[in-house]
């Protein structure tokens, strides 16, 4: 990876090279159009001053008055600034030809100011609609190629002008932007440094550099709050991916959670009633006779019973609470928040409810379906996820030999 460039030197190199690519593309364009402008304007006015010198040399060229002619001419190159002209007969023979004095090096520059310019214009000497004789203009090339450097110099000076405009632009921008991010910079150095994550970094008016340091201050107002957290929730943190990593999450055959999913979460409801002094419930549900119907039905009707099972139950209880089947035909239910003991009796008087409508398969006679219930509380029935198992099991089978379909607790 190549050297870091400062942000400041990137924005100097991007705006000069947006300048300059803006300039040469603008300087470019407006020469290429003033040129053609200029071209085609000069073209139409030497040609008109063409036809009207062919209408007012009429008489000399009847004549052949050569001096008569050469006065026109003369007058007419002084007046239009022409650095060429002539009328030549019909018969070839020169009437007159009226041309500036100059160096060589001038008269080179007219002619090839004629050729890129097209300077040059005729027009016919006509008498009795026949053309008599032909004249023929050459304009000043070195007083046009003079306009266009005038015209070059002003571009240079715009130019310059405009390069100087972005040089302050940009050391502005690079101050407004960069002092900023310095400043910040060295906030959140200084943060680093001390670990003051009480400190919060200042606005700058900038609304993206306000949004760097608003998350910033974001995360310094998290790792100020869950610091102290850390190391104590780090052992159950440590025991609670253990969990979730022994097996995937959901039970295939119902879409409940299963066995360790429920660990987990129980795990996770006991350790914040701990902490908040708050009491929950476990239910051990197991269907009664359903050995007997997987041995009249097949395994099939089996697996139909364990799911419409699993969706009674769920209708059963409260949003904030959790069924599981933890294998074979037996469910666990987690109740959280739990007020008070007569809650669970509620639940359990639901579950009873929704068991007593028998089930309905297709080409089956109805099913009857009833459950055994076991119920711990916590800290009442014990202190840990373990210890709450094991009552809430023992129970569900007292449960099974009392009364089928009782909750036992």
């Amino acid at each position: 990876m190549g050297e870091s460039l400062p942000l400041s030197r990137m924005l100097r190199r991007g705006h000069w090279r947006s300048a300059a690519a803006a300039l040469a593309l603008a300087a470019v364009i407006v020469g290429a159009v003033a040129v053609q402008l200029l071209r085609s304007e000069v073209g139409r006015s030497l040609q008109g001053v063409a036809r009207s010198a062919a209408f007012s040399a009429q008489a000399a060229v009847i004549f052949e008055d050569a001096q008569a002619a050469a006065e026109l001419l003369q007058l007419l190159a002084t007046q239009e600034r022409l650095a060429h002209a002539e009328i030549e007969l019909a018969d070839g023979r020169m009437l007159t030809r009226v041309q500036r004095e100059g160096s060589a090096f001038g008269l080179w520059v007219d002619r090839v100011a004629a050729r890129l310019f097209e300077l040059q214009a005729s027009a016919p000497v006509m008498l009795n609609e026949r053309a008599r004789a032909e004249l023929r203009l050459r304009g000043d090339g070195q007083a046009l190629l003079g306009l266009l450097g005038g015209y070059a110099l002003g571009l240079a000076a715009a130019m310059a002008a405009t390069a100087a405009l972005v040089v302050v632009a940009t050391r502005r921008l690079e101050d407004r932007i960069t002092a900023p991010l310095r400043a910040l910079a060295q906030f959140t150095r200084g943060v680093r440094e001390s670990r003051a994550f009480s400190e919060r970094a200042p606005g700058t008016g900038i609304a993206e550099i306000d949004a760097l340091g608003e998350d910033f201050n974001a995360l310094l107002a998290e790792v100020q709050t869950h610091e102290a957290e850390l190391l104590a929730r780090e052992r159950r943190l440590r025991t609670r991916n253990e969990l979730l990593r022994q097996q995937a999450e959901v039970d295939a055959l119902t879409g409940l959670p299963n066995r360790s999913t429920f660990a987990a979460r129980l795990q996770q409801a006991v350790d914040q009633a701990a902490e908040r002094g708050s009491a929950l419930g476990l239910m051990f549900v197991d269907a009664d006779r359903f050995k007997a119907i997987n041995d009249t039905y097949g395994h099939t009707v089996g697996d139909q019973v364990l799911v419409e099972l699993g969706q009674r139950l769920q209708r059963a209880l409260r949003d904030s609470d959790l069924v599981a089947r933890l294998g074979g035909d037996e469910f666990a239910i987690l109740l959280e928040p739990l007020a008070e003991a007569a809650d669970a009796d509620v639940v359990a008087r639901k579950i009873e409810a929704q068991m007593r409508r028998p089930l309905q398969l297709e080409g089956l006679p109805a099913i009857d379906l009833c459950v055994s219930i076991g119920l711990a509380l916590y800290p009442r029935d014990g202190r840990d996820a373990p210890t709450l198992l094991d009552h809430a099991d023992r129970l569900m089978y007292a449960s099974k030999r009392t009364q089928r379909g009782a909750l036992v607790d």
